[in-house]
């Protein structure tokens, strides 16, 4: 059973933004299934790996689609993002370090937490300004997809 499904409460009514948070779910999902399971330190490392990648690659959007729409909160939305970044990269070097001084069940409930209470609490307030500003938010999506390449998920499917 996942840690975290999706809902429609989740919705910033941004399809790109929606489907990197679906990522980022599924990154959190395979991250406490490898946990679960037991797996080796390097495979979920290299899942913690992905979703740093992931998370700067999804922050980079967002950030651009902000500017586009003209989000009057980005500032402060700006620095959440850095906090979080280097939440999520302090993690990752804790567990490279000593992975036995880890705590799974904690970490994955940070993240749970982090994640769902970011979108929620931070990312809904967004969306009505995106949702005015669509043709600019298309286009600023259109060209930011042009520019990067996202990283894929770890396991397959995911």
């Amino acid at each position: 059973m996942p840690l975290i499904h999706w809902t429609p409460d989740f919705s910033v009514g941004v399809n790109s933004l929606d489907t990197d948070h679906k990522v980022l779910i599924s990154l959190i999902n395979q991250l406490d299934d490898a946990i679960r399971a037991g797996e080796p330190s390097a495979t979920i490392s290299k899942v913690l790996d992905a979703l740093l990648d992931y998370t700067d690659y999804h922050f980079a959007r967002e950030e651009q689609l902000m500017r586009a729409c003209g989000y009057p909160e980005i500032d402060a939305h700006l620095r959440t993002h850095h906090t979080l970044r280097a939440q999520v990269h302090d993690i990752r070097e804790r567990y490279r370090r000593n992975a036995e001084s880890m705590h799974g069940r904690e970490v994955l409930a940070f993240l749970k937490n982090w994640l769902t209470a970011h979108i929620v609490g931070r990312d809904k307030l967004y969306s009505p300004f995106m949702q005015g500003a669509a043709q600019k938010v298309q286009e600023a999506d259109r060209a930011f997809g042009a520019i990067s390449e996202a990283p894929l998920s770890v396991a397959a499917g995911g």
